[in-house]
């Protein structure tokens, strides 16, 4: 345990510190990065979080610097612009059932969702499923080696 706390610290100061380990080197319980190939998805991280109270959370948000892009503080869900990233929120209570969670883990890819599934499925990741989200339209769902349920949309061309 005290082990596993060293390495979290160790990696939360090298990003913190821009602390690199030098070329070729991989830091101590750090995993190497997966080698690149011609085929990438082009994934952009786009968190969700689920609030109980839009407009005090869009305010928050406003303060920490985010600008409301689409959406507002009456309506169920917001896209916010936070420096590169964009955020979403939802007024809607996690559906535990379906694999949400508090914040989970949205991408949108650059790389046509079909294309991406086989690609995905060829490097032995977990596809759950396609589905039709209500409010985000098809999403691409594959799990993380821990279970964690990633989903994936297609990245409108002027995101």
């Amino acid at each position: 345990m005290a082990k596993d706390k060293q390495v979290i610290r160790h990696a939360a100061r090298a990003a913190m510190t821009s602390e690199r380990p030098r070329k070729g080197k991989v830091a101590k319980g750090v995993a190497a990065p997966a080698p690149r190939s011609a085929a990438t998805p082009g994934l952009h991280l786009r968190p969700l979080v689920h609030v109980a109270d839009m407009a005090a959370s869009v305010t928050f948000f406003e303060h920490l610097g985010a600008e409301l892009v689409h959406g507002g503080r009456d309506t169920d869900w917001v896209l916010m612009q936070l420096g590169t990233l964009q955020l979403t929120l939802v007024a809607r209570t996690p559906i535990w059932s379906r694999g949400d969670g508090a914040v989970e883990l949205n991408f949108a890819a650059t790389m046509p969702l079909d294309d991406l599934e086989r690609l995905l499925r060829d490097r032995r990741v977990t596809v759950s499923g396609v589905v039709n989200h209500r409010d985000f339209g098809r999403q691409l769902q594959v799990l993380s080696p821990d279970g964690l349920l990633v989903r994936i949309t297609q990245r409108e061309p002027d995101c």
